[in-house]
């Protein structure tokens, strides 16, 4: 497993929390280690999941993110 980094813009609620949290635990072989407004820390397992596709995940969402 690695771990992936990842700051936020637009997180703004607790409920921006949940959409995040949702769309990373829907990847294959990602997994959240910390969530809180504005970042978030994942593990996931290179071999079933690109970081690139995580983040494309909650970019699509509306969210901006930044490594």
């Amino acid at each position: 497993m690695e771990t992936l980094n990842l700051k936020i813009s637009g997180m703004g609620s607790a409920h921006c929390v949940g959409v995040v949290k949702n769309i990373i635990v829907k990847q294959d072989g990602a997994a959240i280690e910390n969530i809180e407004f504005g970042q978030a820390t994942v593990s996931y397992d290179p071999e079933k999941v690109k970081p690139e596709a995580i983040i494309q995940e909650i970019e699509k969402m509306g969210y901006k993110v930044d490594q």
